[in-house]
């Protein structure tokens, strides 16, 4: 199997040595019970962390993540409304290494000046991985990065904060295709370029993308369980994202694994009631000039669902091959495992064929689930989260400190209380150029939105605004801004956007303004966030829930010490819990 020309300094990759190494994850996918006792270690103080990261893949597809749902989702917990700051994949892999939104960190797209791996180079020295490495974590990285990584720098540089690294080369050179291309790819491997296959439309199976990243993972778990030093590892998979030109693929959709190949035969993007929506007349121009979907068009929206859906399969491989590795080295237990992706993907939706970047949830919405030691198994947590909360949970599970302001925050009060909501806002943002659209579905208006637990709120650069109520609408079927019933909703999420758009460090985790007054047998709940209602909890028991003014319970046998919790839900939409002790 010739692997093509390679440059000086590079190191051929054979089919039969690749091949060899897939049998190795084979191996690895069988339980391990006798090398855990093998491998098995004094306790460490800090876990080991894991984040899979894929490429454009909508919620909708996690239904076929079933390994992954089972293994980290059943073990742990699943986030329901977890979204990214800026639905593009730059912009929100910086976010991820940063803990900043997009307007702070300042990677505006996927290509320079604004955006782009070499927007965030000068200060890749302030993110995650090197401040895992300052609190004593080894580090490796495995796939994609950002955009434009060796394409706009030198082949062979590794960015600061990794002890190992085999990053994909974002760029098609004289020997393959670049990062989105299933065969024929090149990686730097901490320094030195490695090919694998020949050309992006020759299929090489023992070079299949994913399965080389999972082989990748798995080794380093097995060189590195024994040892005391806890490691961080970061795998990201290009897919289920489309394949560049040359690929040989129809539509550009990309290919799946070759044993999935035509596994979901006759499959079909969901019909949901936004699919090819019948009246886009509330909605701003960019959908508004959307024309209905044709039974052609229609068809081709299903391919490119059914490719994504076939592409995922081998995703979820490499998740169970990283989970199994763990648990046959022993390393499992005491090993944070996260698994997401950098934004969703139009199937449909709102007559959107394809695409990302508007403000929709099938755009902005991304699976997440994250299993730790020590935390719930198997539950669901409906408090929306983002991309920007992903750096404060790593480094709350590694007692690490950050380098920077952070927006986010840590996930793990949310993991262990279902009922602690934070009251913070989402920030939603773009400010792409035509350089970064990526097919002619991508909108050519920017936007600044905030996403609430109830809301969705944005306003276009053109002036044109949307409004929906998620509790009544989770479709966003009727656009309800300049509704007068929601004008006193608009105006208060105006004043939320205003303030969420330039916010910075703790401002961009404000709680409505609401207060929880208790007296031994009563409690009341005000303030200028203008609450509209409240569910009362005393000792974890449901005692009342409130949507008149004033809200207010009685308590019902109450006592010192005992704890009171009111989940409040403000004018904007936004939810908090507030608590308190009681004194008698």
């Amino acid at each position: 199997m010739g692997l093509g020309r390679q440059r000086a300094g590079s190191r051929r990759v054979t089919g039969a040595l690749l091949i060899a190494g897939l049998l190795c994850v084979a191996v690895a996918l069988a339980p391990g019970g006798s090398e855990a006792k093998k491998h098995k270690k004094a306790k460490q103080a800090r876990p080991n962390i894991v984040l899979i990261m894929d490429d454009d893949q909508s919620i909708n597809l996690q239904r076929f993540l079933t390994k992954t749902n089972a293994a980290i989702g059943a073990k742990g917990v699943t986030f329901d409304n977890s979204f990214v700051n800026y639905s593009l994949c730059c912009p929100s892999r910086a976010t991820m290494l940063t803990g900043q939104y997009t307007h702070n960190n300042g990677v505006r797209g996927n290509q320079p000046p604004t955006g782009g791996y070499d927007k965030l180079r000068p200060t890749m020295g302030n993110t995650l991985g090197v401040w895992l490495q300052r609190a004593g974590y080894y580090t490796t990285h495995i796939g994609k990065f950002l955009n434009g990584y060796g394409r706009d720098v030198p082949d062979t540089e590794v960015p600061p904060g990794w002890n190992e690294w085999y990053g994909s080369l974002d760029k098609p050179d004289g020997f393959a295709g670049g990062t989105y291309t299933a065969y024929g790819y090149t990686l730097n491997e901490n320094g030195r370029i490695v090919h694998y296959g020949s050309t992006p439309g020759a299929v090489d199976p023992a070079t299949y993308q994913t399965d080389v990243y999972s082989q990748k993972a798995a080794d380093f778990i097995r060189r590195r369980a024994p040892s005391k030093k806890p490691f961080y590892l970061s795998v990201a998979p290009r897919d289920p994202h489309s394949e560049a030109a040359g690929c040989n693929c129809a539509g550009d959709n990309p290919r799946a694994a070759p044993r999935y190949e035509g596994a979901l035969d006759g499959l079909t993007a969901p019909r949901d009631p936004s699919f090819n929506e019948a009246d886009v007349s509330d909605k701003p121009s960019p959908i508004k000039n959307l024309t209905l979907m044709n039974q052609t068009q229609i068809g081709q929206v299903d391919a490119r669902f059914r490719a994504r859906a076939e592409a995922v399969l081998g995703v979820d491989d490499l998740v169970q091959n990283v989970v199994s590795t763990l648990k046959a080295s022993g390393e499992l237990k005491n090993t944070v495992l996260i698994f997401t992706s950098d934004n969703g993907f139009f199937h449909g939706e709102h007559r959107v064929r394809q695409g990302k970047v508007r403000v929709y949830e099938p755009s902005i919405r991304v699976p997440l689930e994250i299993r730790a030691p020590g935390m719930a198994k198997g539950v669901h947590r409906k408090q929306p989260v983002g991309n920007v909360d992903l750096a404060p949970t790593i480094l709350d599970f590694a007692n690490a400190k950050p380098g920077r302001k952070e927006d986010g925050m840590s996930l793990v009060p949310i993991m262990k209380g279902k009922r602690d909501f934070p009251g913070r806002a989402l920030d939603l943002e773009t400010y792409f150029t035509p350089d970064d659209l990526e097919d002619p579905e991508d909108p050519p208006t920017n936007y600044q939105g905030v996403r609430t637990d109830r809301y969705l709120y944005a306003v276009y650069g053109n002036g044109e605004r949307e409004l929906y109520d998620l509790r009544s609408d989770p479709f966003e079927l009727q656009n309800q801004a300049g509704n007068p019933i929601y004008a006193t909703v608009q105006n208060a999420l105006q004043r939320l956007l205003s303030s969420e758009a330039v916010c910075a460090g703790k401002r961009c985790r404000a709680r409505p303004k609401v207060k929880l007054k208790a007296r031994c047998t009563s409690a009341k709940v005000a303030g200028k966030g203008k609450p509209q209602e409240a569910t009362f909890y005393l000792r974890g028991k449901k005692v009342k829930r409130d949507r008149k003014a004033p809200i207010r319970a009685r308590l019902p046998h109450p006592s010192s010490g005992q704890k009171l919790e009111a989940v409040v839900s403000s004018l904007d939409g936004r939810i908090v819990t507030l608590k308190r002790t009681l004194h008698c």
